[in-house]
């Protein structure tokens, strides 16, 4: 697995590579290669760069690669690991190095939908000895350079109870190195792999029954930047999507690996970085106006294809594939990027105004229904050229803002219900008593519509009773329904699934 040499003839094409890169990055420059506004990485596309050599062959873009037996430890202070969101910093230095890295098999049951209650069986992977993680998925998200040599420890934890191993896309080797990484409980092995193409690739466990080890969280991220850095941003995250095939959950909770409906392609939840509140409530990710931030994704599956949307802005620069590599010229001013499953994408997102950008799918049942959400807090002051909110007349003033009223007959949809991590208090009061006769009604204060629709959910899946609906709900609008039979009526909103409550209806 150690890649230690190139053959012969390699070397020569590696100049006209170099001299392709810098023709191309020559045409597209109008500033300077590190500005996030000019040129250089996103310039103007470049005019007439060619990918084949003076003899006609398809020019190499694998860097030289240094002798393994001259290479030294990266620099001790250099961050190698990180849990998703957060990455470790941009790799800039010029030299290839060896990167230690070791991991950890975990094994356990784990919250997946907490505002529901809802855990699952879990495998994944931490870093070796950070006994604070329980909960592998998504594993550490490892960061490396191109040319570098990943010496990749792999250590299944005694307690467990399954074998595991490790397919590293970013490995060129057999299994990507899974077969070398095949460990029992209680074993350990180590590899040594050449990183030979820069971007976001996927790791997973192959062994055995390999959908169901996907499917339990076994899947992380390595990020191999590139020898010409990316240009800078303020922020870097890392994310995740994946699908969880799981059944109805049992009293407790907990909810069992489904495989006939991974067979269908069905999954009960999806998420990003392994929960439904990851990228929510507290854990929404946080920047400001006049900022840029980078987003490494990959689509771990385990069998849908993503369709990476930001609900209320565009990706400024999209590197499709997340091929990163100096040839391949980002995509500008993009609304949704395909990542197909295992594989990624590197897209920036520029802080315009102060606003809560959503992080979906554009499939969009996967997001109101399955739990695939993500929130982009934008923090500053306003810009009117950019966006201002129509001005309204006197009479179109909305209804201020609802409290419970003094006979409690009205319910507020309060901001940042549409949030799943907000569950507990989307509804306010969640439960309402009244007499028969009386009048209930509910106010919009949040920032999206939403449905006041009788029936039951799950949180995922809905059973309307036909009692009343509300339709959508304009942002500022009231609703409005008379109970006049006693009995409770449950309710929630449609598009929200997670937002539920109810109505209990005495007699008078």
């Amino acid at each position: 697995m150690v890649i230690t040499s190139m053959r012969a003839g390699r070397t020569g094409r590696r100049v006209v590579a170099l001299a392709v890169g810098a023709m191309f990055l020559s045409a597209c420059d109008t500033g300077s290669a590190s500005s996030p506004d000019g040129g250089g990485w996103f310039g103007a596309a470049g005019q007439g760069a060619s990918l084949v050599g003076d003899d006609g062959e398809m020019v190499s873009i694998l860097p030289d690669l240094t002798p393994v037996a001259d290479l030294e430890l990266a620099p001790s202070g250099e961050q190698h690991t990180s849990y998703a969101p957060e990455t470790a910093p941009t790799i800039v230095r010029q030299r290839q190095a060896i990167v230690d890295v070791h991991l950890e098999v975990v094994e356990d049951v784990c919250p997946l939908d907490p505002a529901n209650g809802v855990t699952v069986t879990m495998w994944g992977f931490r870093v070796a000895g950070d006994t604070d993680v329980t909960c592998g998925a998504p594993g550490p998200v490892i960061r490396a350079r191109v040319g570098d040599v990943l010496r990749m420890t792999v250590t299944n934890l005694a307690g467990n109870e399954h074998p595991h191993n490790i397919d590293f896309h970013a490995v060129t080797g057999q299994g990507g190195g899974a077969e070398a990484t095949t460990v029992g409980p209680g074993e350990s092995a180590t590899i040594n792999a050449r990183l030979l193409y820069p971007g976001a690739f996927m790791y997973h466990c192959a062994f055995g029954d390999v959908p169901e080890h996907i499917a339990k969280g076994m899947y992380g991220m390595v990020i191999v930047d590139p020898e010409v850095p990316l240009p800078p941003a303020d922020h870097e995250w890392a994310v995740m999507q994946s699908e969880w095939y799981v059944g109805e959950p049992d009293a407790t909770g907990f909810a069992a690996f489904d495989k006939a409906s991974a067979v269908l392609e069905e999954p009960r939840y999806m998420t990003f970085n392994g929960r439904t509140d990851a990228l929510t409530g507290d854990n929404a990710l946080q920047m400001q106006v006049g900022e840029r931030a980078r987003i490494y994704m990959v689509n771990e599956g385990l069998n849908l294809d993503s369709n990476f949307h930001a609900i209320g802005s565009h990706w400024d620069a999209v590197w499709p594939e997340a091929a990163t590599h100096q040839v391949n010229q980002p995509i500008r001013g993009s609304q949704s990027t395909l990542v197909v499953a295992g594989g990624g994408t590197v897209v920036d997102l520029l802080g315009q105004v102060p606003s809560t950008i959503l992080l979906v799918d554009h499939a969009l049942i996967r997001t109101f229904y399955k739990g695939l959400v993500g929130l982009v807090v934008i923090g500053g002051g306003q810009n009117p050229e950019i966006f201002a909110g129509s001005a309204r007349s006197a009479e179109e003033e909305p209804a201020a803002p609802a409290t419970e009223s003094s006979d409690g007959t009205s319910v507020s949809i309060p901001a940042q219900a549409f949030d799943p991590a907000n569950a507990d208090q989307a509804y306010s009061p969640r439960s309402l008593t009244v007499t028969a006769g009386t009048t209930v009604t509910w106010t919009n204060e949040d920032i999206v519509p939403h449905t006041v629709t009788s029936g039951t959910s799950d949180g995922t899946v809905v059973s309307p009773d036909g009692t009343f609906d509300s339709g959508n709900i304009a942002v500022g609008d009231t609703w409005s329904v008379t109970f006049d039979e006693p009995g409770t009526f449950s309710y929630y909103c449609t598009p929200h699934p997670w937002m539920q409550g109810e109505v209990i209806v005495e007699a008078g």
